[in-house]
């Protein structure tokens, strides 16, 4: 959609065949080949400048704009044509069971912590008002179809330029029609491992000040994408509700890649981190319906 088309990779062209690569969505899973711009010459993995501690907030600025665009342009929309060209049901299957499922069953062979987080598994596993609420979330992610959600926005999937903020999405293939607080949930989530990690390791006065950059983050996407909302009547009310549920996408995340299959270079190798952004997605979730803005969100920073 052309709200968002300077925030994804271009394709220079393209053509049906038998075999392909696809990174743009699942519609094009084994009909086409995608000869994609080229964007080796400067773009770098968000995920990597926040590990290095840098972080421009006009990328925080773009990444916002464009969930807000792209949530905005098919909000409610859910005529047939949409949900076919982005029914993906395998990827949505693999999502509900690494995100929502798999983490919470104690004995599931594809789960795996540091020996520091065995030692406080229990806070998860032996928690029946957690493991409820999980369920719940898991229900809002098969069932709400609210807009087209990009599905796996960690900072993995976004390319940044760190001399200007520019911003490019990549790897779609988990899109599909389902809630917006999806991909906010997610995104605030890595800013959330970014600063357990920056917190825990280093006490220095850059980190300090890393640190309060990455709570600016979180205000500023909270506040970017309230500001370029289109599909709502009051988008600040809107927001306030939406805000729960961002809470809640997030502390299954926090959570997932802690004690789950699938870790985060972030705070791998260092439990305290590791056990700060445990508590924080265990908080966020027990916590959710009290998360009404991006500033009570910060709240689980100090859990």
């Amino acid at each position: 959609m052309k709200s968002s088309q300077a925030t994804v990779p271009n394709p220079t062209s393209s053509s049906r065949t038998g075999t392909c690569v696809c990174i743009m969505g699942p519609r094009g899973l084994g009909q086409f080949r995608f000869i994609m711009e080229d964007l080796s010459d400067g773009y770098v993995t968000l995920q990597a400048e926040l590990i290095r501690g840098k972080l421009h907030l006009a990328a925080v600025r773009n990444i916002a704009v464009f969930m807000a665009c792209v949530h905005s342009a098919t909000h409610n929309r859910s005529q047939n044509g949409l949900l076919t060209s982005f029914s993906n049901p395998d990827m949505v299957s693999l999502t509900e069971q690494y995100i929502f499922t798999r983490p919470y069953l104690k004995d599931d062979p594809t789960n795996h912590s540091s020996e520091p987080i065995k030692a406080i598994l229990h806070l998860v596993y032996d928690d029946m008002e957690l493991q409820s609420i999980v369920g719940k979330f898991k229900g809002l992610f098969l069932e709400k179809q609210e807009s087209l959600v990009h599905g796996d926005l960690h900072s993995g999937s976004i390319l940044v330029r760190p001399e200007d903020g520019s911003v490019k999405v990549i790897d779609a293939e988990f899109a599909y029609i389902g809630p917006s607080a999806l991909d906010l949930g997610l995104l605030l989530a890595s800013y959330v491992f970014s600063y357990s990690a920056h917190k825990e390791k280093g006490n220095d006065a850059e980190s300090r000040t890393f640190c309060e950059l990455l709570c600016q983050a979180i205000q500023l996407t909270g506040e970017t994408y309230n500001a370029h909302l289109t599909s709502q009547k009051d988008a600040a009310l809107y927001f306030s509700q939406l805000m729960p549920e961002v809470a809640g996408f997030a502390g299954c995340e926090l959570i997932r890649r802690i004690i789950g299959a699938a870790h985060v270079a972030d705070v791998e190798g260092c439990p305290a981190a590791e056990e700060r952004a445990l508590r924080a997605g265990i908080w966020l979730l027990k916590n959710h319906q009290t998360v009404t803005s991006s500033t009570v969100f910060l709240n689980c920073l100090q859990s």
